[in-house]
């Protein structure tokens, strides 16, 4: 095996063996009996975030219709739990710009939930943090809507 290929290999392991034990800055560690352990809270998710998203989402109060929907925004969440997005959404072809107020809750395993108080009706999601960055601060999270009978997805990736 030529020197190149060998330390190459070799980086690829080591790679893969801290992302699976959890390396330092990861947001995870490995307990002393092996299972891997996360360290997330509310504080994981803070600061500003590009959002992208779509689905179909109640037209209106229940019990509307679905409508397609597509939506962009910049959320921002304050390490405590509370949001605010400013999002550009198209619903059922109809645009409009809004700024709405939310909470989030995220878990020791990096599972947690979202809510948007937005007129005229609140809107739910489960979600996931994808990726830490530094001292188990998300640099990216998805989301998927719970409320019954929407589909609605979103993958939020943060910028600042």
């Amino acid at each position: 095996m030529e020197r190149r290929q060998m330390v190459a290999t070799t980086a690829g392991v080591l790679i893969a063996a801290a992302l699976i034990l959890g390396a330092p800055g990861t947001g995870s560690e490995t307990s002393a009996d092996g299972e891997r352990r996360f360290n997330c809270g509310n504080a994981t998710l803070e600061g500003r975030y590009a959002v992208i998203g779509g689905g179909f989402i109640p037209g209106g109060p229940p019990p509307a219709p679905l409508v397609p929907d597509a939506h962009m925004s910049l959320m921002t969440l304050d390490g405590a739990g509370n949001l605010t997005d400013r999002v550009t959404l198209s619903g059922n072809g109809e645009v409009s710009r809004e700024v709405a107020q939310g909470t989030y809750t995220i878990n020791a395993d990096c599972r947690g939930e979202l809510t948007i108080f937005g007129p005229p009706f609140q809107l739910t999601w489960d979600l996931v943090v994808a990726e830490l960055q530094g001292a188990a601060k998300g640099k990216e999270f998805y989301a998927i809507g719970t409320v019954p009978g929407a589909v609605d997805t979103f993958t939020a990736k943060r910028i600042q």
